[in-house]
């Protein structure tokens, strides 16, 4: 059962200090270019303890779509999935352990958080979804997110009744009004936690304005998290997706992508939306170099060069109505800011 909610709530606030617990991690650069293994029935590990599973359909279920393939200079390394050609045949990889991992946890550590990068891809119909989720034993959705390849909209995902209608079920959470577009062509960093004392959702991103909660049930236990690309409802198209650098830890308190989250924040954008000048001003009393302006197909459309003060006013006006992905770099580095042109 799949259902569509919009988030309660931001959550752009302190970070905390907390000891937190490594239950598994990956970032490929170890591993052997080529497939990632030799069975696709879930049974037997290829490199690095990964498991592959594809479900029956579509005409290209092969090992060789599962591989580790070198992305560039910054990635390294990738896992890349490329998915089916049909609306059946869905892609599944893991490792095991993570419920030991958890179930040794140190007392109090309760939150589990994953962070991992993912690249939006090139325009494309294809109908497919990657779902990065952690499931319980049972194979029962705890949360993650859902990133849609041909829409570019990117969702959080959980289990719950968040609706309260007595029965619970996989809902996609919408983390923009209107829905989450992320540029095509760009690599993403984003972060999830599950809080399994108070059943608090968390989504957040490094690249992009966003950050939010949502209250759910308490209790579940992680037993396995899995990067999954979903056929989509009439799919015909197979699509290319590439996933990088993951963690999941275990935590007192959910501090997801730390570092890059508050500096993010310390950045302020306004007027937004705006019909004309846009400001630009941060607390970290950090130069400003360039910025730019994509649309969602990830184009980019305006490139301004700073003079390398804290502050900055760039002109818009001549761009149409519509939304944009605002790249603003600093000594500092690069961060995404979402702006509408009115």
């Amino acid at each position: 059962m799949k259902k569509q909610l919009l988030f309660a709530g931001l959550l752009f606030g302190s970070v905390f200090s907390v000891n937190a617990q490594l239950l598994q991690s990956e970032n490929f650069n170890s591993l052997t270019i080529g497939n990632v293994g030799t069975d696709l029935t879930g049974a037997t590990a290829g490199q690095g303890g990964l498991f592959t599973f594809s479900d029956a359909g579509g005409t290209n279920g092969a090992n060789s779509n599962y591989q580790i393939v070198a992305d560039n200079a910054t990635q390294g390394n990738v896992l890349q999935i490329i998915g089916s050609n049909a609306a059946t045949g869905n892609r599944f990889v893991w490792k095991n352990g993570l419920d030991a991992s958890w179930t040794s946890r140190t007392s109090g550590n309760n939150v589990i958080e994953l962070e991992f990068s993912f690249f939006s891809g090139a325009a494309t119909t294809s109908k497919s979804v990657l779902r990065p989720l952690i499931f319980t034993a049972d194979g029962t959705v705890i949360g993650g997110f859902n990133f849609n390849m041909s829409t570019k909209k990117l969702d959080g995902f959980a289990y719950g009744d968040f609706n309260q209608t007595g029965t619970p079920g996989n809902y996609t959470i919408s983390l923009a009004t209107g829905g989450l577009s992320v540029p095509a062509n760009t690599w993403i960093r984003v972060g999830f936690a599950y809080d399994s004392t108070t059943g608090t959702f968390t989504w957040v991103s490094n690249d992009l304005d966003v950050g939010g909660t949502i209250d759910g049930a308490p209790g579940y236990v992680p037993a396995e998290f899995d990067v999954v690309v979903i056929a989509g409802t009439a799919n015909t198209v197979a699509s290319t997706f590439r996933f990088d650098d993951f963690t999941v830890r275990a935590t007192a308190v959910e501090n997801l992508l730390s570092t890059n989250k508050v500096e993010a924040n310390k950045f302020s954008v306004y007027p937004n939306p705006s019909n004309g000048l846009v400001n630009i001003s941060n607390d970290l009393n950090s130069t400003l170099s360039s910025v730019s302006f994509s649309d969602l197909n990830g184009r980019t459309i305006k490139t301004v060069k700073l003079n390398g003060d804290s502050s900055a006013q760039v002109n818009i006006s001549e761009l149409a109505a519509g939304v944009y992905m605002m790249n603003i770099s600093s000594d500092q580095g690069t961060i995404t800011k979402k702006i509408i042109k009115n």
